[in-house]
């Protein structure tokens, strides 16, 4: 008996003393040296941090964490610089945006002459008869915001098919091969939810198609060099490069095979929160596709939906016409009784919805949507998102906070719409664009993107955009567009990192540098908090970061 006593005093040590052995594991990461920006719920700064097998075990000073360094650890002294949790783009296109790094660009271009001459120059370079596609022309830059033509086209490709889409993606602007080839004539009627743009004189195609009118195209675009699996790859370079941890993104099934290989391969340098379309729904419930499934790396995201189009277009869905546009207010994307029952089904599954709405009706009826279906089967804790949150009616600000519907929002579509909102909506309506801190106020959480490659992925430009409301492009106007909806740095970091991983059900395991989650961290060039809004847009990445491991750092 003395024997089996003294057995278990010697157990009972040894269970003691197993915790403090698996406390001495020292890290296999760490950084020291840092003006780290935690992102917690006090916005605390530290210095250093610890990291074991991808997760953090420690967040404090050099004196703290020099306790987790043994010799194999692998430290990174910051020098100094700021670090802050790596970047999430809660609303991408991430597949479009490596396509687009890649394509034929019309960003920032600002006459029709100057596209005339690139597209006629790209001619030069391909057999006859090949069509020429390219994105990203913004007619607002133009003398007099007028839309091009058919016949601007017409005189830089007689011969060869041209279809530009707009930089928003909501238009299309083609030239007569291409209508010719896609059938498309004065006789040709505007599809639901679309329109075909047309002389008021003559009723013929003006080579603008609006929204569901693109999809009347049937010129093939060319995928030499353009494979998806390229333009991911190609993305997911310029992603480590610009401090970009985590996307939410537009997915289909075979670009979900994708990411899954590249992970597999471990080539993957970021997180994936991927979206799909739900008017698969169906498949999906059949398949058993569930909400989250996946891993760390790779995860099933909400189930999108368009529920109107974009101010630039005259699609947004308003409940009074465009200022400037009286006889327009915008278009509808699904019927409305259609949309509160399809948001209702996928509640009803078990799906997160993200709904793109840009108008100040398309945001009242996906609030609405959404309040419908929770009423008939409670609220499921699935934070429903609405997409970009552009032009709010006042009464429905406090909804957000009510409904836990995630405001998706991106800061620099304000700062590059401010230059024609007040033209297109008028200065009351205008009070509620991009109302972000009255969001905030009112106790919804934010979650920040780009919608790259409408905008850049680059997210120095939504922090600038953020803190100042001016143009990037030309620094007006001065002290901010309705500067009281301005926000903090420490605002505009935490919704680009905390927001984003808490609209897809992630912030306790990533979104800020605290102990248990996951080591994903940017090491900055300059200090965002001390330094003038203007060198913002001059800072760079020095170390991206990712689970521990460095995947990008200026050589």
């Amino acid at each position: 008996m003395r024997s089996m006593n003294r057995i278990i005093l010697i157990l009972c040590a040894f269970s003691l003393l197993l915790p403090m052995c698996r406390s001495a594991k020292k890290a296999d990461f760490a950084v020291t040296n840092g003006k780290i920006y935690t992102g917690d719920a006090e916005d605390s700064f530290a210095e250093a941090v610890a990291v074991i097998d991808g997760k953090i075990i420690a967040v404090g000073s050099n004196e703290v964490i020099q306790k987790h360094i043994g010799t194999a650890t692998d430290v990174l002294d910051a020098h100094g610089y700021l670090v802050t949790p790596g970047f999430i783009d809660a609303h991408c296109h991430f597949e479009m945006g490596g396509e687009s790094l890649a394509a034929l660009s019309f960003r920032g271009v600002k006459s029709v002459e100057k596209i005339q001459e690139m597209v006629a120059k790209k001619i030069e370079e391909l057999p006859e008869g090949s069509p020429i596609f390219g994105s990203q022309f913004d007619h607002t830059l133009f003398p007099g915001q007028k839309w091009p033509t058919k016949e601007d086209l017409d005189k830089a490709s007689p011969k060869n098919p041209v279809v530009i889409h707009r930089v928003d993606g909501h238009s299309v602007w083609v030239n007569s091969v291409t209508l010719k080839q896609s059938d498309i004539s004065r006789e040709t009627p505007n599809p639901f939810g679309g329109e075909i743009v047309k002389d008021l004189k003559t009723g013929e195609p003006t080579g603008i198609l609006k929204e569901a009118a693109e999809e009347l195209i049937k010129v093939e675009k060319p995928r030499e060099g353009l494979t998806p699996e390229k333009n991911i790859r190609r993305a997911i370079e310029h992603a480590a490069k610009i401090g970009v941890t985590g996307i939410q993104t537009s997915a289909t099934l075979d670009e979900f095979d994708i990411f899954r290989k590249l992970d597999g391969e471990g080539e993957l340098s970021l997180r994936i929160y991927g979206w799909l379309p739900i008017d698969e729904i169906d498949k999906y419930i059949q398949k058993g596709v569930r909400q989250s499934a996946g891993n760390d790396k790779v995860k099933v995201g909400f189930l999108k939906l368009f529920v109107d189009g974009t101010i630039s277009s005259s699609t947004a869905l308003l409940f009074s016409p465009f200022s400037d546009e009286a006889d327009k207010s915008g278009l509808a994307q699904y019927d409305e009784k259609e949309l509160y029952a399809l948001v209702e089904k996928a509640h009803r599954n078990g799906f997160q919805v993200g709904m793109h709405a840009i108008g100040d009706k398309a945001i009242h009826w996906a609030l609405n949507a959404v309040d419908l279906a929770q009423q008939k089967h409670g609220k499921k804790g699935l934070r429903h998102r609405i997409e970009h949150v552009s032009v709010l009616h006042p009464d429905d600000i406090t909804r957000f906070n009510e409904l836990d519907v995630v405001p998706s929002i991106q800061p620099t579509h304000c700062t590059t719409d401010l230059m024609y909102c007040e033209q297109r909506f008028g200065m009351e309506r205008c009070k509620g664009a991009y109302a972000w801190k009255s969001l905030l106020d009112a106790g919804a959480v934010l979650a920040f993107g780009s919608d790259w490659p409408v905008e850049p992925l680059d997210p120095m430009r939504g922090l600038y955009s953020c803190v100042t409301r001016k143009s990037i492009d030309f620094g007006i106007p001065e002290g901010g567009w309705f500067p009281e909806q301005r926000l903090t740095m420490a605002e505009a970091i935490k919704y680009f990192t905390y927001g984003s991983a808490y609209a897809s059900h992630e912030e306790d395991r990533k979104g800020s540098i605290e102990k248990g989650k996951m080591a994903d961290m940017v090491i900055l060039s300059k200090d965002l908090f001390t330094i003038e809004p203007e060198e913002i847009l001059k800072t760079k990445v020095i170390y991206t970061i990712l689970g521990g491991k460095i995947v990008y750092k200026v050589m």
